[in-house]
């Protein structure tokens, strides 16, 4: 081989290899756009968001952030239009008829009951909300299992949104007796409803602990892909990483920092 084609072959052999090292594969994952402090869709970032993040972009994959009304992310993604799934237990995978491959327990989230205190609720069990007007988030009825979905059939007065801010703001305006939503979602949108004058957020409320932990995970098309996030998951835990994650987010100071960045939102 003369030294002109040795030079030339080293060229391509050297550009195929540094094609192969910047490629990346791009995974669409569909999230819940109003699931702060989990998602925040504004600025790409979240608990949830940076799970997922952590574990799968070492590996090469490059995350496209699809954002939906809570319901429409299952829709999305089967339709096809989506690689993976966040917000996934064994319920929803039945009440909606999903296919794929369910990861381990990537996070857990903590619902409760909420009232204002000068209503003198006293709720035991689940129940005990079938009387009451409750406004709850989307698909919660299939999501937090049979005895939860009983109560909501049962419950003339029950509703749902994908907008979990809306309850926080018609619990304080009076408009409805009960809300039911994860403990952290509750706090941050009780910080951000604060800066309205028309919302008084200082009222006291009292919460009922009816539901839970409710584990949750990521639903995959492919079961290769699962297993290794499964696999960067522990690693995650096991360094630490993972519990930096929720410290980011869940601290006291966290919220008004998240505000601020709201209010000039970038991409990454």
């Amino acid at each position: 081989m003369s030294m002109k084609s040795l030079v030339i072959t080293s060229a391509v052999l050297l550009f195929s290899f540094s094609s192969l090292v910047s490629a990346s594969e791009k995974i669409t994952v569909a999230f819940g756009e109003k699931l702060a402090p989990w998602v925040l869709s504004e600025t790409n970032e979240g608990i949830i968001v940076d799970i997922i993040e952590a574990a799968m972009t070492p590996l090469g994959y490059e995350i496209e952030h699809l954002y939906l009304p809570y319901a429409r992310r299952t829709k999305s993604y089967k339709a096809g239009g989506v690689d993976v799934v966040s917000d996934v237990n064994l319920n929803t995978i039945q009440g909606h008829s999903l296919k794929g491959y369910l990861s381990d327990t990537a996070y857990s989230y903590e619902n409760f009951a909420f009232s204002l205190h000068n209503k003198n609720f006293n709720f035991r069990q689940i129940s005990d909300l079938k009387n009451y007007s409750l406004l709850s988030w989307q698909d919660a009825a299939i999501h937090l299992g049979a005895t939860y979905a009983e109560m909501a059939n049962n419950n003339p007065q029950y509703s749902e949104t994908f907008d979990q801010s809306v309850q926080v703001k018609l619990l304080f305006l009076d408009k409805v007796e009960v809300i039911q939503m994860d403990v952290n979602i509750f706090d941050y949108y009780r910080a951000k409803a604060a800066n309205s004058d028309k919302i008084d957020t200082t009222q006291k409320v009292d919460r009922f602990a009816l539901f839970g932990a409710s584990p949750n995970g990521f639903l995959f098309k492919s079961e290769a892909m699962r297993d290794k996030f499964n696999t960067q998951l522990q690693k995650l835990k096991a360094t630490g990483k993972y519990q930096k994650i929720f410290d980011r987010y869940l601290t006291a100071d966290t919220i008004e920092k998240i505000h601020t960045k709201e209010s000039t939102p970038v991409t990454k």
